[in-house]
Order: C-alpha cells, then sequence, then structure tokens
C-alpha cells in the first residue's frame, strides 16, 4: 500500500490542506506545534476511522482533541492510495452526528463500501489495533533499563498471543475468567439465598404441621367433650325430675285415737272395781279423744293432700321452665360448638393447602431453576472459551515462532551490524538473547540496544501479520534517543524495506543523515502548512 496525497479539508490545526507523498522514505520535518502530530493521527484515522468516546472519556479522547471548534459539522478529509496496481480514493467526514464515508475504484469507477469491509480488505485484513501495535511505532518514553525490559515483555505477551483485534488473548482469557468467577459468586450467592430460603420454609412447615395437629386434637377433644356434655345433661334432667318422692299421709291422729280407744277398752274390762262416776268420765274422755283425733287428723291429710297436689304441680311447671331453658342453653351452646368447630375446620383446611404449598416449594427450592442451570452452563462455557483461546493462542505462537524469531534476529542483526547472533522469543514470551554462543539477559543491555530490539520486534510481527499487504509503517519521535550509529544502522535498515514510511521529527538529524549516506527521501517541512 502507498499513501500518494492526503487533502486535509478540516482536521485540528490543519485545513485546507494537500501534502502529496512518496514511496519510500517521507520524513515529515516540523518544530513542536507544527501539526506533525496531527497529521499523523489525520493518517491514521483516514485509515480506520475514529470513534468519539462517551462520558468522562469524550474530554480527552482524539476526536474532541482534533474537532474543529468552530465548525465541528466539516471534520473530514480525503486521501488518494494505492493498493497493487489499483488506484483507491477515500473521503470520511468524521463529525459524530453526519459520519459518512466514500470509497472509490479510480480506475473503473466502482463505489466500494467501508461499511462493509472492502477498505479492511484492502488492508491486508489488518485491524486499527493490530496496526497500533505493529507499524505505528511512536518513542518507547523515557523508559531506561528494567522499565524499558518492562515494556518489551507487556508487547511480547501481547505479540505471543497473535491477537489481532483490540484485546489481547490473555486480555480475552482474563476477561473470560473475570466473568466466569463472576457467575461463580452470584451462583454461590443464590445457593446461599437458597438454602437461607430453605430453612425457612422447613421452620415455616414444621410450626405448620405442629398448628395443624393442634387443631385436629383440639376438634376431636371438643367434639368428645360436647357430646359427653349433652348426654350428662339429659341424665341430669331426667334425674332431677325423677327424685319427687310419693307423699305419704301422716298417721299421728290416727295413732292418738287408736291408743285413745285402747284406754276405753281397758277401763271398760275394770267397770267393776271402779265407780260408775270414774267409769263413765274416762269412757266419755277417751272416746271423746280418739274421735276428735281421728277427725283432726283425716282433715290433715285431706289438706296436706291438697297442698301436696298444688306444689307437685308447681314444681312440674318449674320443671318444665328449667327443662326449656336448659334445652335453649343446649342449642346456643351447639351453635357456638358448631361455629367454633367450623372455623377450626377452616383454619385447618388453610393450613393444610399452605402446607401442601410450602413442600411444593421446598421441592421446587431442592433443585436448580432454568436460570441457575443456565449459568452453570454459562461458567462451563467461560471456563472452555478460556481454554479453547489459550490453546489456540499457543497453537497460533507455535505456527508463527520460527518465522517470527528468524525476522526479528533479522532485524536485529541489521540494526546493530551482526553484534548479536540470534533474538528470539521462547515459549512463554520471553526474550532471549544470544551474542558469541551466550546468552545475555534483556536487563543487561543497553536502552540503545532494547529500543532497536523493541523496533525490531514490532516491525517483524508487522510483517507477519501484514503478509497480505505491506502498510506504511509511521515513526512518530521514534529515534530521539538514538545515537548517530545507532540511527544510521535503523536508516539504512529501513531505507531497503518495501514499506512506504512516514518518519514524524522535530530535529533535522535524521535529514542530515538521510543526506550523509545519500539515501532517498522526500522531505515534507510543516511549516509552510501552519
Amino acid at each position: 500500500m502507498q499513501i500518494k496525497e492526503a487533502d486535509i479539508f478540516q482536521f485540528g490545526k490543519l485545513q485546507n490542506k494537500n501534502i502529496s507523498f512518496e514511496p519510500g522514505m517521507n520524513v515529515i520535518y516540523g518544530k513542536n506545534e507544527a501539526g506533525k502530530s496531527t497529521l499523523h493521527s489525520f493518517l491514521c484515522a483516514m485509515l480506520f476511522g475514529m470513534e468519539k468516546g462517551r462520558g468522562r472519556s469524550s474530554v480527552t479522547d482524539a476526536y474532541s482533541q482534533y474537532e474543529p471548534w468552530h465548525a465541528p459539522s466539516f471534520y473530514a478529509g480525503a486521501l488518494k492510495f494505492t493498493v497493487g496496481q489499483q488506484k483507491f480514493y477515500l473521503e470520511r467526514n468524521f463529525y459524530s452526528k453526519e459520519k459518512t464515508d466514500y470509497l472509490r475504484n479510480e480506475l473503473d469507477g466502482e463505489e466500494l463500501s467501508v461499511g462493509f469491509g472492502d477498505l479492511t480488505m484492502l488492508l491486508g485484513g489488518v485491524s486499527k489495533d493490530s496496526y497500533a501495535s505493529t507499524y505505528d511505532i511512536t518513542q518507547a518514553g523515557a523508559a531506561t533499563g528494567n522499565q524499558m525490559v518492562k515494556i518489551l515483555a507487556e508487547y511480547l505477551t501481547q505479540a505471543s498471543d497473535g491477537s489481532d483485534s483490540g484485546v489481547t488473548v490473555t486480555e480475552a482469557a482474563a476477561s473470560l475468567n473475570a466473568r466466569k468467577r463472576e457467575l461463580q459468586q452470584e451462583q454461590r450467592r443464590t445457593d446461599e439465598e437458597r438454602e437461607v430460603r430453605l430453612k425457612e420454609l422447613r421452620l415455616e412447615k414444621n410450626l405448620l404441621e405442629q398448628e395443624c395437629e393442634g387443631i385436629r386434637e383440639s376438634i376431636e377433644k371438643y367434639e368428645a367433650h360436647y357430646a359427653d356434655d349433652e348426654s350428662g345433661m339429659h341424665a341430669k334432667y331426667h334425674e332431677q325430675t325423677g327424685s319427687t318422692e310419693d307423699w305419704q299421709p301422716e298417721k299421728t291422729g290416727y295413732i292418738l285415737s287408736f291408743f285413745a280407744i285402747l284406754i276405753a277398752i281397758i277401763l271398760f274390762g275394770f267397770k267393776v272395781y271402779i265407780t260408775p262416776t270414774i267409769f263413765w268420765t274416762g269412757e266419755l274422755a277417751a272416746l271423746a279423744i280418739a274421735l276428735f283425733s281421728a277427725i283432726r287428723q283425716y282433715k290433715k291429710n285431706q289438706n296436706r293432700t291438697k297442698l301436696q297436689a298444688a306444689s307437685m304441680q308447681a314444681e312440674q311447671l318449674r320443671e318444665l321452665r328449667e327443662q326449656k331453658v336448659m334445652e335453649a342453653q343446649m342449642q346456643q351452646k351447639k351453635r357456638l360448638a358448631d361455629q367454633m368447630l367450623t372455623e377450626w375446620k377452616d383454619s385447618l383446611r388453610e393450613k393444610e393447602n399452605r402446607l401442601f404449598n410450602l413442600e411444593e416449594e421446598i421441592t421446587r427450592q431442592s433443585v436448580q431453576g432454568e436460570a441457575e442451570r443456565q449459568k452453570a452452563e454459562d461458567i462451563q462455557a467461560l471456563e472452555l472459551a478460556a481454554q479453547e483461546i489459550t490453546r489456540i493462542s499457543q497453537s497460533f505462537y507455535e505456527d508463527m515462532q520460527d518465522e517470527l524469531n528468524a525476522e526479528i534476529s533479522r532485524y536485529v542483526s541489521l540494526f546493530t551490524t551482526g553484534a548479536y547472533d540470534s533474538v528470539r522469543l521462547d515459549e512463554q514470551g520471553q526474550l532471549q538473547i544470544l551474542t558469541e554462543g551466550r546468552e545475555v539477559r534483556p536487563g543487561l543491555l543497553s536502552r540503545g540496544t532494547l529500543e532497536q530490539i523493541y523496533l525490531a520486534l514490532r516491525l517483524a510481527v508487522g510483517k507477519v501479520v501484514t503478509k497480505e499487504e505491506p502498510l506504511p509503517i509511521l515513526l512518530d519521535e521514534a529515534f530521539a534517543m538514538y545515537d548517530d550509529d545507532r540511527l544510521a544502522q535503523t536508516l539504512q535498515t529501513l531505507s531497503t524495506l518495501q514499506n512506504q514510511i512516514f518518519l514524524f521529527t522535530c530535529q533535522k538529524r535524521e535529514v542530515e543523515m538521510l543526506k550523509k549516506m545519500k539515501l532517498d527521501y522526500n522531505l515534507i517541512e510543516m511549516e509552510a502548512y501552519h
């Protein structure tokens, strides 16, 4: 791929600018704030697009950094490039509310679709993040010594993952494992909540069973007591009504009359011995007493008979009233008993229904539901996915390992004029450096050497990843920390590559070195566009 021309309609501080590029080395020179970084970002945005961030990140993202504040809707540019023998024209409007893109083959006039992946196909399938990890190279930063080793280690891990997206294999596996742990924690919480719920249900079930048993016993006892009480009341009534004694006539007067006649008979037997006056006086007195006592007793008995009859009649009336009152009380008691029994039976029926529902709910809670089974399946799927990603990553690395190590060693040898025999990545993604047959630890190397290895590594991975189409290499102040010898070696190597190179610098050292080495280059001075 060769970028021929960039038309910047409006992008950051650059507007209405046309910049032409040449194959090979293009040096974009300018002082600070001249627009070099803006041009760098514009090229990346044209090739891979640019999205507006969300939330707080939108304040400091690239979109906001380069958005024209006076004309945000005119946030656009165009690019002319070639792929093979084909010429293409690409135009983009980055404005988030009216974002558009237009891609055309200039030879046959065919309009292509960026949205359906035609541009990605022209770029050899390389994504924005994959490109940023390979051919979009900036200064390694102010890192020195062990810090540079750490940068290398992080990049080697990403490279060994064989990632071709914004998410490395390590990140993807970590994300899957993190999600698995979240689901496991959710599952544990669900299990704990289910156990707590089961304990509550079982406790409620036991209490209901006790209440039901108590109500049944109460019903049985009350029914038995009511039957006994009713029969006892009837027995008591019959006992009371049948206990009245029959009246017996009084005989006291008749006995006195009997004794008076007996005295009269005795006097008659002794009349020869007593005077007639005494005899008849005694006889008459005895007979008078006997007659008076008999008549008086008879009248008395007659009166008692009448009184007894009246008393019995009154007693019968009283007993009849008591019987009616007792029957009314029995009926009232029976109604209350029936009402209480009905309430108890209704309560028992309600509790038995609740008990039945509790047993069903306990059964349901005792087994995993559909959501929990799905969660268990998701946990298993996440675990398998993490394992599969790791396996595929390892397989990818094994497939590319020899080629990648050969490319790294070739670049390092070119950059260092053969100072190191071999530089390779082992199975764990660790850097192994050999010189004169012995291994050198990265921590013992100078910063300059480590930066050259860093550059060699990115170029090697880029060549492996972008086999289908050699993409432009963007070098933004990448050689600020190089000494002259290392810079010369590096520029000499870069000039031999098929890739188009864009070297962004605020120093003239690279231009002077290229002139001194008589290497071809195209100089673009940004002051002319400031």
